[in-house]
């Protein structure tokens, strides 16, 4: 039985979404990243950014996609700010642990001396 596109699209639509969920438990890191994802591509959906295929089954954008696309364009840059800003978050929480550590250490090394 041969597989038809649609079928072989939401299979891959299924792989894509399963990937994501797994790499989403490595790390935090990876967990903001692959949310983002996750969140663009289901807005890429329900505003119909996809592109959808001819009879020769080649994926085809529209003209009207095209120029949505480009409006939404700022939202990548809003998603890409969240992403950075919250690995700020984590480098800022690491300075401050190391600021502890090194004055735990200098205490220990003046009880030392």
């Amino acid at each position: 039985m041969e597989k038809t596109w649609e079928q072989i699209d939401k299979e891959n639509e299924e792989f894509c979404e399963r990937q994501m969920q797994a790499a989403k438990k490595k790390s935090a890191a990876d967990r903001d990243f692959f949310e983002a994802a996750l969140s663009a591509r289901q807005s890429m959906k329900q505003d119909d950014l996809f592109p959808s295929r001819d009879e020769n089954g080649e994926l085809r954008y529209t003209v009207r996609q095209g120029l949505k696309a480009a409006c939404y364009a700022r939202e990548d840059v809003a998603v890409s700010t969240t992403i950075q800003r919250s690995i700020l978050v984590r480098l800022d929480s690491i300075k401050s642990l190391l600021w502890i550590c090194a004055a735990m250490l200098a205490y220990v090394v003046i009880r030392i001396s």
